[in-house]
Parts: C-alpha cells; structure tokens; sequence
C-alpha cells in the first residue's frame, strides 16, 4: 500500500510540474515599421474596428521604457501628426487601443515600412485572461510549487504512518 501512495503523489507531483515549467507566456507585442515624415513628424489616424474615424481622441506616445512622450488630439477623420520623434520603438495608445512601432527616420525605413500608423481603438480587451482570485495565486509558482510539495509529502507521510511495527 505504501509503494502505491508514494506512486500516485509522485505522478500526480509530476502531472502539476508541467505547469509551472511551462507557465503561460504573454505573447509579444507585434511591431510595425513606419517611416517618419521630414522634422521627425509620425502621422497616423485613430480608427473603430469597423473602420470609422475616432475624433477629438487623446493619442498618448510612450518610448521603450514607457515614458510618457507626449499626448496629442486627432482631428475630425481621426488624423493626427506627433512631431519632434527620432527613430526607435515607441508605444501609442488612443481610445482602448494601442500599437507599437518601430519609427524609422525619413529615408532610412525599409521598401515595407507605412508611411502613417493606423491606430484601431477599441482593441485592449482581456480575452479570457480575467483570472478569479484564486486564480491569480495559482499563477505565482511559488503556490503551485508548494501545493506539489505537499502532494508529494502527505502520501509519503500517510504511508509512513500507517506501518505497521517492523517485529510480528
């Protein structure tokens, strides 16, 4: 009885170490080239999902380590112009939506590159990444570490408890 506890606590122990060795990984961010306009000028527009402009929206521009560069309205179809940017990674938000883009100075983007982002609100939406509270616990891996730890200890304490004295 003893071999079969200490059998099942290490198969069930092995079962839940998939998980955290495996632990869900945010995907990256999908970056898009845009090349500058001459004077460093990013123009883009803020669109819905249907593709309606967004106007009178707040367009915020973060650099890499998400300082917060400068904020800016869009017009009435949505346009709007960021001046005074180098090339590098930045981060726009509007209107729930946000994109991140690699800014190329003008004449150095490569044949691919847009020439204006397209900004679509609407799209920072958790899609079933709203965890309950217990949930969020059994993300830390220190939590599911110990609750494999004890799925492995209790079966072996058990058995060993449950022995018998070793003379008849």
């Amino acid at each position: 009885m003893r071999h079969w506890c200490v059998f099942f606590g290490c198969a069930i122990a092995a079962l839940l170490s998939g998980s955290v060795w495996a632990g869900e990984t945010a995907p990256a961010p999908r970056v898009i080239d845009v090349a500058l306009q001459d004077g460093g000028i990013l123009l883009g527009q803020v669109v819905t999902p249907e593709g309606r402009p967004v106007p009178q929206t707040t367009v915020a521009v973060e650099n890499g380590q998400q300082q917060l560069l400068g904020v800016v309205k869009t017009d009435e179809n949505g346009r709007f112009a960021i001046k005074g940017l180098s090339g590098g990674v930045y981060r726009l938000s509007a209107a729930n939506g946000t994109g991140t883009y690699r800014l190329w100075n003008p004449r150095t983007a490569p044949p691919g590159a847009q020439q204006a982002t397209l900004l679509v609100a609407g799209q920072d939406i958790n899609r079933g990444q709203a965890l309950s509270r217990i949930g969020q616990w059994m993300r830390n891996p220190w939590i599911v570490g110990g609750a494999i730890a004890t799925a492995i200890a209790v079966p072996v304490a058990v058995a060993e408890h449950e022995e018998g004295p070793a003379s008849p």
